[in-house]
């Protein structure tokens, strides 16, 4: 298959194209940057939209780019507008009329602060930050298009292009680094997902027949103070728990239905922080 990744360049299109490549896809990477494989198109798709002629020979597009986290978001909100929701509604008009499959990544942020176990088209969103509003609103347009869209925990592991404002891997560089851990809160219960397990979870789902939907994605649902604790133990480093709390977004979310529709297997929490010992420090 022909497969167009927007946003390939970035931390999960850097480990997410070289499979697909490995796959005997052929991969064209869309981005402002330069990917680490694939065939590349330096192309900004709000400034300069896709149309359905771009993709007339295009078997599937998996829909990576975006402005990822709350506080990037934050302080460039016009932007992330722009790029999360209006760059996705525009790709989803252009999939529709050209008949491609549309895989997007979504967000659990959605979902904003929850006391209930999330589950699709069960649970309200009630996102509350401009990163996870502008994700519920283009997860419409994916919908009309026949798309499908992954809300996904948060990503941690290892990749080519590593991202140290997710809370795993920033745990895991203050252990390596500072040999303690800073926890801010601690009750705060979250889904997190191991990049390999989210990457391969997109390859299959290109073997099933063209279809919609929502799905959440995670390896775990697990509170930020026994995250910290299984990182101390694994690093050998001390954890320090800061009453304050920075972020207050807590919730759980069920991916059961990604189990069983799209045969996602999470992988063991402890396993993939275990993997993360051989990160190269040096490079930060």
């Amino acid at each position: 298959m022909k497969i167009l990744v927007t946003g390939g360049a970035g931390y999960l299109g850097s480990v997410l194209v070289p499979l697909l490549v490995s796959a005997g896809h052929e991969v064209e990477v869309m981005d402002i940057r330069q990917p680490i494989s694939g065939n590349w198109t330096n192309r900004d798709i709000f400034s300069c939209p896709l149309s359905e002629t771009d993709l007339r020979n295009v078997d599937a597009v998996i829909h990576l780019a975006a402005l990822v986290g709350d506080i990037i978001c934050h302080q460039e909100p016009q932007r992330t507008v722009e790029v999360n929701f209006l760059a996705t509604k525009y790709l989803a008009h252009a999939c529709k009329k050209a008949d491609i499959r549309l895989i997007f990544a979504s967000s659990c942020s959605v979902y904003g602060v929850k006391n209930e176990l999330c589950q699709e088209g069960i649970t309200e969103p009630e996102p509350y930050g401009v990163y996870g509003i502008t994700k519920l609103a283009a997860e419409s347009d994916v919908s009309n298009a026949g798309g499908i869209s992954f809300r996904m925990a948060t990503i941690y592991g290892l990749s080519p292009r590593m991202r140290y404002d997710l809370v795993i891997n920033e745990f895991v560089r203050q252990a390596k680094t500072d040999k303690s851990i800073n926890i801010f809160g601690g009750k705060q219960m979250r889904p997190f997902l191991e990049i390999k397990s989210a990457a391969k979870t997109y390859l299959e789902c290109l073997k099933l027949e063209k279809s919609g939907g929502i799905f959440n994605l995670a390896d775990e649902n697990i509170s930020l103070l026994a995250l910290g604790q299984t990182v101390g133990e694994i690093f050998g480093c001390k954890v320090n728990v800061i009453p304050d709390i920075i972020d207050r977004r807590s919730y759980t979310i069920d991916y059961s239905r990604a189990m069983k529709s799209l045969s996602f297997k999470p992988r063991a929490l402890r396993d993939g922080i275990e993997e993360m010992e051989s990160l190269d420090i040096s490079a930060i």
